[in-house]
């Protein structure tokens, strides 16, 4: 590790400290230095790495690094070990694309076990790009040891697990109405559509057609849809039975609508009757299309809906097709018939014969044209609402009655929602969103009709039908009818070739076609990571449930929901106890982050520009924190490494400048106002941390820091300059022991947060004999002093604050430098002891601070603004002292360096103060000797005092 922290850029001491860190195992210490038996347990949820990190990524690797390296440095063990996601639609459709597969029966052509292993060739393409990111924002995480979902230990605790849970009952094959995507050919879930924001703002016909009445002539029901395509399998109309209807004569027509949507009606009309829904129902109409000879016979008649059928939009009468969750329902219902015509590719399979085969959303104009010709068509305009795609390929989804296999989750709903009590929700609202999702949870979709992902271990009887359900590789293996090996793959094109022997009729048992949801992978992440109960048997009752998850707002719905699914279904238990939700990262118009677009700057760019620290307080101490989006702002990043980076750096500046001998931390010696203020100031400062750390709230953490750093910088060191240039050499060692000891507890407060300038400032403090560990990092949490929190000194340096405030601003009106010494001020209705006014008379220079005492006079600051010639010299003197520390700066100086300085001016006034007020100069710094003669000297400096050149040049002794 270099000696030379502050002569090498912050950026490139960042990547030296990642280097110093593997050099010498300074994560896998401090895992290893922490006792087994008082673990803290932390999952680390897996993503794919089929794309490069963004900001949203960069987001989860902070959060999930901050906690873990502060309950590690309140000495838990904490193991950290990465996953990856290899399954499913992501790394799926990126395959197809580069395979140039537009079908899925493409796939099947080229043959699912090449396409698979073009798959697991692909899943860890960007694996070194992650890990580099990885290393660079600081996160520490075995990476290299990671897990897998495809992994063949990971897939057979999935196994496990699955048949558990169908043991218990809890798994059943059946129809539903599933998000379906036609070019995926898969169903998919409520939960993947809205997690990944799939819903896109379309403009499309609706049109509200005309259903004629077979009883009465000329009449016709109006009934409105957004989906033309899907009157082609009309097989009912609804109406709500207890709301009042109206039949109206409209031209040569009578139009049945409900009564309260009167005023879509655009011409004049008459109204010539009306009644409930009730008497509608069970009236006979005619279908818009004949395709099923099924319906035909039986007759298209009117529906009860109930209060489903809504008043405010449409016609309060609805259109009963196959493809709609309610529309299912009342199928199910009335035992109506099914007509599912459109084909498994989203093709028209039955309807006119001319359009069979046109894709479902092109029917629509032909439907359009078609009613108009026959005049069917009531009414068409364009109408904008929200519609899913798919999340990976953008194909517009359907609705679709499926064959699939479910978890019963109605039946887990109270015990989801009990246990949800026993889980910490950061931020705390989140657990009443959480409480929504699971009231109006649909049962989990589990299968899906894919290729790459775990073969869902379920055989079928292809003769009597019988389910025999595996839970391990050694059970297959025992009811095989051909040997199985030990390693057997587990993914479909592997186990398709593995057939039963049916224990109830002989016959041969295959296994059932689908794999997989990956959530269901996902989601077993805390057992199958872990090979449980394969391995790690009595591990796993000593670390579960974890104490620690971390993810962004979509996730409550996805991973966190479907790991306590599961921990409830197999347990009746929590899978963690606490969870850090975070907001979105947007763009800086709070438009989505769009690498087409443009419209974010790159993230490695940022790290170049800024370094890792400053993004990542940038990101801890935002909104995001509080579940809430962020408009990602590179100006914002910019203040925050001003504000924070640069101050600390500033302040050890300060610091290493100032060398001296026998550096202790003894604070006790000193009776200076400022140290005990600053001392107290920072034992507060580790209370309030660490009850917010406890809390997992660092946004209020970051605003503590941002504070304290402020006041470290430009009111402790800013008004305790002198004392670290004093000749007394006990003041200035009290001083130097008091910011040791503020820079030591600090390192180790900002350790969890900032890793990188907490270990710079670490390792300053091991040159200085201060610190003994390797790195910060290996390090304690600071524990609080109640003792040395004095709250009278806090409250008195709060009110020296204020006077100082009001006296620079009056300072500011009268347009007087800082640095122009003034005879007085004088301040009314406080009383504050002498060691505060010399403090305020330090700070805002001037020679007397007076106190006009009196109990009922109003708190005052009155500054004597005249410089009479005297403070103008002395005025002067305090200017040059400025420039030539700047100068002493510049040449990298410490207080141990004395210095010969050689001066020259024309000036009369600067001349005059510099013989006045030589002493002080020399004092302040540090000269043995000052000679006004410039002869044979290069490299001079120059600079302005009240307009006037001067020139320098500093000779080091």
């Amino acid at each position: 590790m270099s000696s030379k922290v502050l002569n090498i850029s912050y950026i490139e001491k960042e990547k030296e400290l990642i280097q110093f860190w593997k050099y010498n195992n300074i994560f896998e210490k401090s895992v290893e230095q922490r006792p087994k038996n008082n673990p803290y347990i932390f999952y680390d949820g897996p993503p794919f790495a089929t794309g490069l990190p963004h900001y949203g990524h960069i987001l989860s690797f902070v959060t999930k690094d901050v906690f873990p390296r502060y309950w590690t440095m309140k000495n838990h063990r904490c193991e950290r070990r990465w996953g990856w996601d290899c399954h499913g639609l992501p790394i799926e459709s990126i395959c197809e694309r580069e395979l140039n597969l537009k079908q899925k029966n493409e796939i099947y052509e080229m043959g699912i076990a090449d396409f698979n292993e073009f798959c697991r060739s692909k899943v860890l393409w960007y694996t070194t790009e992650w890990k580099k990111t990885v290393e660079r924002m600081g996160k520490w995480i075995e990476f290299d040891n990671s897990y897998k979902t495809m992994d063949n230990t990971y897939m057979e605790t999935v196994w496990y697990i699955f048949k558990k849970i169908y043991t218990k009952g809890f798994v059943y094959r059946g129809k539903k109405i599933l998000f379906y995507c036609p070019r995926c050919e898969t169903p998919l879930s409520n939960f993947e559509i809205s997690m990944d924001n799939s819903y896109k703002d379309i403009s499309e016909h609706s049109i509200t057609a005309k259903f004629k009445l077979i009883e009465e002539p000329m009449t016709f029901f109006l009934a409105w849809t957004t989906t033309p395509w899907t009157l082609i399998g009309n097989v009912a109309l609804a109406v709500d039975s207890e709301r009042d209807y109206v039949k109206i004569k409209f031209d040569d027509e009578y139009l049945i609508l409900i009564k309260n949507q009167l005023d879509t009606i655009k011409k004049d009309y008459e109204i010539v009757d009306e009644f409930k829904g009730n008497d509608l129902i069970n009236k006979e109409y005619e279908p818009l299309y004949h395709i099923s000879p099924d319906t035909t016979k039986k007759g298209h008649f009117v529906i009860d809906g109930g209060d489903e059928v809504l008043s405010d939009e449409g016609t309060g009468i609805i259109h009963i097709a196959i493809y709609g969750e309610f529309d299912y329902e009342m199928i199910k219902k009335h035992d109506l018939t099914i007509i599912q015509h459109i084909d498994e590719h989203g093709n028209l399979a039955q309807g006119p014969r001319d359009w069979i085969g046109l894709w479902f959303k092109d029917v629509n104009e032909k439907v359009l044209e078609d009613l108009h010709q026959r005049n069917l068509l009531f009414s068409s305009e364009d109408y904008t609402h929200s519609y899913p795609f798919c999340y990976r390929c953008d194909t517009p989804l359907i609705y679709n009655a499926l064959d699939a296999w479910f978890i019963d989750i109605q039946r887990i709903k109270p015990m989801l929602l009990e246990t949800n009590e026993r889980i910490n929700w950061y931020p705390k609202e989140i657990s009443r969103r959480y409480e929504s999702i699971v009231n109006t949870a649909p049962d989990w979709c589990i299968s899906r009709n894919r290729f790459w992902a775990t073969a869902m271990p379920i055989w079928e009887c292809e003769e009597c039908k019988k389910i025999k359900v595996i839970g391990s590789i050694k059970e297959l293996q025992e009811n095989a009818v051909e040997e199985v090996p030990d390693d057997l793959d587990l993914h479909r094109h592997i186990v398709d070739k593995i057939y039963l022997k049916c224990s109830n009729c002989s016959k041969v048992m295959k296994r059932v076609p689908e794999v997989f949801d990956c959530w269901l992978e996902s989601g077993s992440m805390p057992y199958a990571a872990k090979h449980y109960p394969f391995e790690n048997v009595e591990w796993f009752k000593h670390n579960f449930p974890s104490d620690f998850v971390s993810e962004y707002v979509p996730q409550v719905r996805a991973w966190f929901y479907y790991m306590h699914a599961i921990a409830v279904l197999l347990f009746n238990e929590i899978p963690f106890k606490n969870v850090v939700v975070n907001g979105n990262i947007l763009a800086e118009d709070g438009t989505k982050m769009s690498k087409s677009k443009r419209n974010f700057p790159d993230p490695n760019l940022m790290i170049e520009k800024y370094g890792a620290d400053a993004l990542r307080i940038y990101l801890l101490s935002s909104q995001l924190m509080r579940a809430q989006d962020l408009n990602f702002k590179e100006e914002i990043v910019k203040q925050v490494y001003r504000r924070f980076n640069l101050l600390l750096i500033n302040v050890l500046k300060f610091y290493s400048l100032n060398d001296i001998d026998n550096v202790i931390m003894d604070i006790t010696r000193s009776d200076n106002i400022l140290d005990k203020w600053i001392v107290s100031l920072l034992n507060s400062l580790i209370q309030d941390i660490t009850q917010l750390m406890d809390d997992y709230d660092t946004a209020e953490v970051s605003r503590l820091f941002f504070n304290f750093i402020e006041d470290l910088s430009t009111w402790y060191i800013k008004n305790s300059r002198n004392r670290f240039k004093s000749e007394n050499i006990n003041e200035k060692l009290s001083a130097m022991n008091t910011l040791s000891y503020i820079l030591y507890n600090l390192s180790k407060l900002l350790a969890p947060l900032t890793p990188f300038i907490s270990e710079i400032i670490y390792q300053k403090l091991i040159e200085k004999g201060i610190a003994n560990f390797k790195s910060v990092h290996l390090e304690f949490w600071p524990e609080f002093d109640e003792k040395l929190i004095d709250s009278e000194v806090l409250k008195n340096m709060e009110l020296t604050r204020e006077v100082v405030k009001r006296s620079l601003e009056l300072r500011e009106n009268s347009k007087i430098p800082v640095r122009q010494v003034l005879n007085k001020v004088t301040i009314k209705g406080v009383n504050l002891e002498k060691k505060y006014l010399d403090v305020i008379a330090e700070a805002i220079n001037v020679r007397n601070v007076n106190i006009e005492k009196g109990e009922e006079v109003e708190f005052l600051v009155e500054l004597d603004t005249i410089i009479t010639p005297e403070l103008k010299l002395e005025g002067i003197a305090r200017n040059l002292i400025r420039h030539l520390n700047n100068y002493r700066k510049k040449l990298n100086l410490s207080t141990k360096n004395r210095i010969n300085l050689y001066l020259k001016t024309n000036d009369k006034d600067i001349s005059e103060a510099l013989e006045k007020h030589k002493e002080k100069i020399k004092k302040m710094i540090q000269a043995e000797t000052i000679i006004q003669n410039m002869e044979g000297k290069e490299h001079i400096k120059k600079f302005k005092i009240e307009n006037k050149v001067v020139e320098a040049y500093i000779e080091v002794k």
